[in-house]
Parts: C-alpha cells; structure tokens; sequence
C-alpha cells in the first residue's frame, strides 16, 4: 500500500481489532525485516503496519534509511517525521483508528524516529516503544513536545552490550523525558544490537497494558 509516499505492508489481526502497531526498521532494512514481531508478540488483536523508509541506504541494494545525519536540522528526520505524521492522519481521519488505539514502536534508527514522532504528534497515541535507540534532538524537545505527548506511557529498552547503538543513548533519552514530564521505563538486557526473548515479554506487557488488549 503506497500513501504520502511511504510504503508499508500490514499483517491484519486474527481476532477483532483492538489496536495497531506502527513498527519502524532500522538503518539499512527495510519494514519487512520487522515483521516476524507480530508472531513473537503474539497478541491477535493487533492490526500491525510496517512503512518503508523514504530513503535509499547507501551501497546497500534494497536498504532503506529514514535519515542520513541524526541532527535536529537533517532533511531526513523532518521529512520522514511528516510522511510519518501523514499516516498518523490517514489512520485516526480517514480510517476511523482511535488514537489510542495506536502503538508506536521502532527499532534503532526506528526507535529514533518512534521517539521524535509521538513525542511531537498533535494527538496522544497509545504506547510507545523504543528499541536500542536515542533522542536525536534532546536539547529541543521542551519547546517541540506536544501537551497531549505528554501522557504517553514510554518504554526504552536496551543491550548493555550494543556496539551499534550505544545504551548510554537510552540512558540519556531516559533522564530527559522524566526530566520533561513523561511517564517512561527503561529494561536493559544483557546483549547487543539485537532483540531477545526477554525484551518481547516486556514489550508484549506494555501493549497489553496500555492498548487495553485482553
């Protein structure tokens, strides 16, 4: 399915839907890579979406980027945080979705882009998920946030051992959303850049529990 120019494939619930999951692939994949979740989490009331990032990964044939530079001013970041709030919109105005009903959850350059979008959407989404990921832009997030973000319930997990993604990005991300007034856990397990058994009990929790699912 292509709207706004971002592509995405979805995996539909096998019970009747109670939520949907927004899911973001890091650096150099493609939506795709992220989809075995759904079975992994296993919760069939959940309608799941994939996008595609918008940018080409460099030297990689079919790997795609949602940005390039991780700064505040980078093209990248504030165009795919536009695609990405354009199919927010589509999914609340034309599809009927409530916000709430509504998860978003990435992984490394996802989990950036999870962090950026819902922290700055005009409407206050279900959960939020970050995996082995950072706050590309801590030092603007007081004047950026949006008043209804704040009631976000927020979920940082992490590898001690990741050499990709530093922990100390979740670290940092922690200290400054409870700084802003957010709601947020942080889980650290012992491992990499990756995703383990341990991390998708917790993940599978916090839907659970904030997308009200049986």
């Amino acid at each position: 399915m292509t709207m706004n120019k971002l592509n995405w494939k979805e995996i539909s619930p096998t019970d009747s839907e109670k939520g949907c999951v927004i899911t973001l692939h890091g650096r150099g994949t493609s939506g795709e890579d992220l989809m075995p979740l759904a079975n992994d989490i296993d919760l069939p009331n959940l309608r799941w979406i994939f996008p595609d990032a918008p940018f080409p990964f460099p030297d990689l044939l079919g790997g795609l980027m949602w940005y390039g530079s991780r700064t505040g001013n980078s093209n990248g970041i504030l165009n795919s945080r536009k695609l990405l709030f354009d199919l927010l919109d589509h999914l609340i105005d034309e599809e009927g979705v409530p916000p709430e009903d509504i998860a978003l959850l990435g992984f490394s350059q996802g989990a950036v882009m999870a962090l950026d979008v819902a922290l700055r959407y005009s409407k206050r989404v279900g959960a939020l998920i970050a995996m082995s990921g950072f706050l590309a832009t801590p030092e603007k997030l007081n004047k950026e946030k949006s008043l209804e973000s704040l009631s976000v319930p927020i979920l940082l997990t992490h590898g001690v051992e990741d050499e990709v993604v530093s922990v100390d990005g979740s670290r940092e991300a922690l200290k400054t959303l409870m700084d802003e007034g957010y709601t947020v856990a942080l889980q650290e397990y012992d491992m990499g850049h990756q995703i383990v058994p341990e991390e998708i009990v917790h993940i599978r929790e916090h839907l659970q529990s904030h997308l009200g699912l049986p």
